[in-house]
């Protein structure tokens, strides 16, 4: 199987800490916060559909989302001057949008809010205010609406990810923006209209899918195309820094800083995918993966022996986390958590000298990671002739159930079904092992070139979900020959209502057990 060396971890911090659940006070306030954003985006959107874009309106919906992302943990500093920032902007963007209609003769249509713009916010009365609405919110909208305007905010962060990402490549992308400001002020109405609101999600999501494709293009034309090799997590004696969360081109700017001391650099989480781009190996300070991922971060990141770097939308409540020497690139930080503005990592290259670092390293087994994306696809097309049906299984957690679950799959499916697997694997006839790692783009790449290619049923497993899961599987649910299984997502992804929202408005199922699911699909 090809599972990472420490797969059989059974403490799982992400839940038995919290890391990966909202707390109440956090929930109340990101009301609040929700309320700023609908009301930027109103007249941000109001005036781009003038000819005008206002940066300040787009920095802050952009910026502000990609915090909501990530489980923030709001101290009071932190959120006033988050509220601050919109209580800056938002008289501004009215005067002007005012001032816009004067000139063309129309009438403003101003939108009605209960937010005051004042100098100063009191956090103990925005939890409170944040408390009631969500509570009216709760008693307007029936349970389904309820869960499709969560979906949307969903794929607004999805999509906020992806535009920022590509900033960073230097790509300022216009339509993804702007979808976000229609999908905030979607918000505004609270709409009904439950059919319209699903039509509403399938076109984000197209729109996400191009954004995701983009970013894809980008990362390849600058570092390569992504290719399949070996990843080490052994430690080394010496100076180190962890370098958390997905985007690489914030680790090129780390290792670019780095490339002259004596100090190595790890990766963790999803950072490991930077190996699979050739540009990367390079850095001969880059020495391999550290730790077990989200899961357990607070025992990796308790145990790390250096300063560890926050990049941007790092999903980690870091109240239950190692303090002292966290760092972050993000644009608000949390408590504990020391900010890194414009790429000055001096600070981080002190604390790295003076920190112990490894005294002795560890000697552990590299896995393999990465794929040929041709050469699968080619293979799947001369394969396809003998199988009646195709499964597709995505990234796993490798959490004990569904290790279990995927081990009685893999072996229970008939030997008709050709089985593509970016995760779980054993060697079988009918199996087409890879380890795409935590590559969430490749299940949505392999999955839609395999249904455009080959007119077979396809049933995709989805064992693990993270910021873009919603996202994909609502793209993907559109293709007339695919069906998808869904595990279990932590709260911060995905609650169980809205799981039941996806399986009754999308047809998306979840996986129960392996004899009932497959009993089903064989069957339709």
């Amino acid at each position: 199987m090809i599972y990472n060396y420490n797969e059989d971890y059974q403490y799982d911090s992400c839940v038995s800490q919290g890391i990966c659940s909202v707390n109440p006070r956090t929930s109340s306030l990101q009301e609040v916060i929700i309320l700023y954003l609908k009301l930027t985006s109103y007249y941000a959107l109001k005036l781009y559909e003038s000819g005008i874009e206002e940066n300040d309106a787009r920095n802050i919906i952009l910026n502000t989302i990609s915090i909501l992302v990530s489980n923030y943990e709001f101290s009071e500093r932190d959120f006033k001057v988050i509220t601050l920032g919109f209580n800056k902007i938002i008289p501004s963007l009215i005067k002007k949008y005012e001032e816009n209609c004067k000139e063309k003769n129309n009438i403003p249509e101003c939108l009605k809010s209960i937010l005051k713009f004042k100098q100063s916010t009191d956090i103990i009365k925005s939890i409170q205010f944040g408390e009631k609405e969500f509570l009216k919110k709760t008693k307007a909208l029936s349970n389904d609406v309820r869960d499709l305007y969560k979906i949307l905010f969903v794929l607004a962060k999805s999509i906020c990810i992806n535009v920022l990402d590509l900033e960073s490549f230097g790509i300022k992308d216009t339509i993804g923006y702007v979808s976000i400001l229609k999908l905030l002020n979607s918000l505004n109405s609270d709409d009904q209209d439950i059919e319209k609101l699903k039509k509403f999600i399938e076109e984000i999501s197209q729109t996400d899918n191009s954004l995701m494709q983009t970013l894809q293009e980008a990362k390849e034309e600058r570092y390569g195309a992504q290719q399949l090799c070996e990843v080490s997590y052994t430690t080394k004696p010496g100076k180190a820094v962890l370098v958390v969360g997905s985007n690489i081109r914030e680790l090129e700017d780390i290792l670019e800083a780095f490339k002259e001391k004596e100090i190595d650099i790890y990766t963790h989480d999803d950072m490991i995918l930077a190996n699979t781009f050739p540009k990367f190996h390079e850095y001969k300070n880059l020495k391999g993966q550290y730790g077990q991922g989200i899961e357990n971060c607070l025992l990796d990141f308790a145990t790390f022996p250096g300063p560890i770097i926050l990049t941007r939308h790092s999903l980690y409540n870091v109240k239950h986390l190692y303090r002292g020497l966290l760092y972050t690139t993000d644009f608000a930080t949390s408590k504990g958590v020391i900010p890194i503005k414009n790429k000055d990592f001096t600070e981080v290259i002190k604390a790295a000298e003076n920190a112990k670092g490894f005294k002795t390293g560890r000697q552990c087994e590299t896995i393999s990671i990465g794929y040929d994306y041709n050469g699968l696809i080619e293979e799947v097309k001369n394969r396809a002739e003998k199988y009646s049906k195709i499964f597709i299984i995505g990234l796993g957690a490798y959490t004990l159930e569904q290790k279990t679950y995927f081990e009685k799959l893999l072996n229970k499916t008939p030997e008709n079904v050709l089985i593509i697997s970016l995760s779980y694997c054993i060697n079988k006839e009918n199996i087409i092992c890879l380890n795409a790692c935590f590559d969430t783009y490749a299940m949505t790449r392999i999955t839609e070139a395999i249904a455009k290619e080959i007119s077979k049923s396809i049933t995709l497993f989805i064992p693990n979900c993270d910021k873009h899961s919603i996202s994909q599987i609502i793209y993907l649910n559109q293709r007339q020959n695919v069906n998808i299984y869904m595990g279990k997502c932590t709260p911060i992804m995905l609650n169980p209502n809205m799981m039941i929202t996806l399986k009754n408005l999308f047809n998306i199922n979840s996986l129960t057990s392996v004899k009932k699911d497959l009993d089903e699909i064989i069957k339709n």
